[in-house]
């Protein structure tokens, strides 16, 4: 048996992660994405081939860097709430986080990946919106919720759970428990305000170390999307808890929250601006080693990034 990629917790090497998935799709692929789901596209010839193209650029990055790969973001919408607002049935959702998987294996062929190069990831995003808070979930409901997706990607053999653009405490704690539960390490990406807070109501430090308390630091390691530098450096006190975060996947632009999804056009922001950013990042914490892109990003960004983080010239 071939040997597994280790968890960049484990490990000293760069991994790279995919960007805006959703945004490169509506923006520069002219789908249209009901309730910012990508995964449908998998069962459409063109939103296939689409995908193909999109995940190959970032698995080219990798092996342009001599890095590592984890595969992610296709099942971010693919959970009960949101399958059943897309029409899904329970079978038909589970059936389309498998196929994500295998589609991902596909890619890896055709790209000659090797398995210990490459991790897996079941991609999770909020039950409700990323950008306004639910209060009102608790981590008991979040658990519950979630562990219905998370049993999938167990069954998809996938290697760790990643939940991104969370702005819950609550649903962070659900997540990191259900996966526990499952067998399966996780990820948690929390994202921030503009003020460089978690949903408005805690401290980035602050909603990684109730996470842990809470769940007797459950999660394999953290990682924050959905926002720009600019936004998140103050947010990054010093302490041991920076230890537990190991990766970003910024934003191409500082816009809002949000407002990238729903200007009507793609803000590809400065690239070459954001790859110096990460430099910096870097720099100040050399331990952080999981890097991608969200909203406005695509693989220039991300290879962008690699080429700033190995003082090659931009």
């Amino acid at each position: 048996m071939p040997a597994r990629c280790a968890l960049p917790i484990h490990s000293r090497d760069r991994y790279v992660t995919d960007g805006g998935i959703e945004t490169w799709l509506m923006y520069k692929k002219g789908f249209e994405l009901p309730h910012f789901a990508s995964f449908y596209l998998l069962d459409i010839p063109a939103g296939r081939e689409a995908l193909r193209e999109y995940y190959r650029s970032f698995v080219a990055v990798a092996q342009q860097f001599q890095s590592k790969y984890i595969f992610c973001s296709l099942t971010y919408r693919a959970s009960r709430d949101w399958g059943n607002l897309l029409g899904y049935s329970k079978a038909a959702l589970a059936e389309m986080n498998h196929k994500a998987f295998a589609f991902y294996r596909e890619i890896a062929t055709e790209m000659g990946t090797k398995e210990i190069d490459t991790l897996y990831s079941g991609c999770i995003g909020p039950r409700g919106d990323a950008y306004n808070l639910n209060q009102t979930m608790t981590s008991a409901e979040a658990e519950d919720y979630h562990a219905e997706q998370i049993a999938t990607f167990v069954a998809a053999k996938a290697d760790i759970v990643t939940a991104m653009t969370l702005n819950s405490v609550e649903e962070g704690i659900g997540i990191a428990r259900a996966a526990r539960l499952a067998g399966i390490p996780s990820v948690i990406s929390f994202t921030v305000e503009k003020d460089g807070s978690v949903g408005g109501r805690h401290s980035l430090r602050r909603a990684i170390e109730l996470v842990d308390a809470e769940t007797d630091a459950a999660p394999a390691y953290y990682m924050l999307n959905c926002a720009h530098p600019l936004d998140f450096w103050n947010a990054l006190e010093e302490g041991p808890w920076m230890q537990r975060l190991m990766g970003v996947r910024a934003n191409s632009s500082s816009l809002a929250h949000g407002q990238l999804c729903q200007l009507g056009r793609l803000d590809e922001g400065d690239w070459k601006d954001l790859a110096r950013r990460h430099a910096d990042l870097n720099a100040r914490y050399p331990h952080m080693n999981v890097f991608g892109g969200c909203c406005g990003t695509d693989s220039v960004h991300v290879a962008g990034i690699f080429s700033a983080l190995s003082q090659r010239p931009l």
